[in-house]
């Protein structure tokens, strides 16, 4: 019939797309002996990783100095080139993490707990400022209480963990996991330690192995 339109598959011109993936990490302040409340806590350092180059934003409301860029390599597999962006606040910090978001354009979102920790207080935190995550992101709360999008996969790999690892139940955070699954062991810092090490101007040796702290939580996911 005329002026209908015919299709045909050109199967030399067909390719998959491959994923982009963004595996990030969220540091933040805490009162001592006190759990993270999104309420009056702030977001201090957000590390994340696209497709093996990383990168960490830092709050310097919160961080003492600068940060410079460095490498974080714990195995020749997992290369850790980092770009550091030292924002004036929280705000320019989860501003420029939701920017870098947009440009990325991630099909796989990467977390560890993001659907109970990372993601809802990130989320919590933007509102503060006047930020909608999910116009800026894609990503809100279902009604299944995780976070989706419908432009990008969330991949919570503590789900992966709890459901598919074969860990025992006390070796099911990340630092087990790591050693576990990766092959190395890598070091943490007591919480209870990290706020004030930040806050602390004369501690500027501990910035880079504090960013990197940040980081490891995400340089194996990217």
């Amino acid at each position: 019939m005329a002026g209908q339109p015919s299709f045909a598959r050109i199967p030399e011109r067909v390719k998959r797309a491959e994923p982009v993936v963004l595996a990030f990490d969220i540091e933040t302040t805490k009162a001592p002996l006190k759990f993270p409340d999104q309420n009056i806590d702030q977001v201090m350092m957000i590390s994340y990783m696209v497709d093996g180059q990383g990168f960490l934003i830092t709050n310097r409301e919160i961080v003492s100095e600068d940060i410079e860029d460095f490498e974080y390599t714990p195995k020749d597999e997992y290369q850790g080139p980092f770009t550091v962006f030292n924002e004036k606040d929280e705000e320019a910090t989860i501003r420029r993490f939701f920017e870098h978001v947009q440009t990325a354009k991630p099909t796989v979102m990467a977390t560890f707990n993001g659907d109970l920790f990372d993601f809802p207080f990130l989320c919590a935190r933007a509102a503060v400022h006047g930020i909608d995550m999910f116009i800026e992101t894609g990503f809100a709360k279902d009604q299944e209480d995780e976070f989706k999008s419908r432009t990008c996969i969330h991949m919570d790999c503590f789900r992966w963990v709890k459901r598919d690892s074969y860990l025992p139940q006390g070796s099911q955070g990340l630092k087990a996991v790591t050693t576990a699954k990766l092959g190395y062991n890598p070091h943490e810092l007591d919480p209870e330690l990290m706020t004030p090490w930040v806050l602390c101007s004369s501690l500027m040796s501990m910035a880079e192995p504090l960013s990197q702290l940040c980081i490891r939580k995400t340089s194996h996911l990217g």
